[in-house]
């Protein structure tokens, strides 16, 4: 007697707040009116966006070829010299160079990325969508943009 009585007031202590808590409103739920989304628009954005990445990438290759070949001609330069002086000279100044070209290649890439993703959110606006790519989707892979 004494388990029953203790089981039925534990079990009321515990639904008893869920009844106090529930809701019995009436009203309807209101949906937001759907706005009709121009598909065609969205993929030209997509695609505009697309076209100036690959065309930053491409920027970015060519130039990071370019003081990449620098680099090389620079160096076996310096080690051409018969001066220990000149030649640390010339060594740590192809090192600075190249550091000099690779910063400015990245920030150049970064900065274009940036502009494309820019502009595929205004597009989105325009085409009446919003999110509809967001640049954690890119990923940074090992370019660390």
């Amino acid at each position: 007697m004494k388990k029953s009585l203790s089981v039925l007031l534990v079990t009321a202590v515990v639904l008893t707040p869920a009844f106090a808590f529930a809701e019995t409103s009436t009203s309807t739920a209101t949906h937001p009116t759907r706005v009709a989304v121009d598909y065609t628009c969205v993929q030209t954005a997509v695609d505009t966006r697309e076209a100036t990445l690959g065309d930053a990438f491409n920027a970015f290759s060519s130039a990071e070829s370019a003081a990449l070949t620098a680099r090389k001609s620079a160096l076996h330069d310096a080690w051409g010299l018969s001066d220990a002086t000149a030649r640390r000279t010339a060594r740590n100044k192809a090192w600075s160079d190249y550091r000099t070209a690779n910063k400015a290649v990245f920030t150049a890439l970064r900065t274009a990325r940036k502009a494309a993703w820019s502009t595929l959110t205004t597009a989105e606006k325009a085409c009446k969508m919003t999110n509809v790519e967001t640049p954690a989707m890119e990923g940074k892979g090992s370019l660390g943009l």
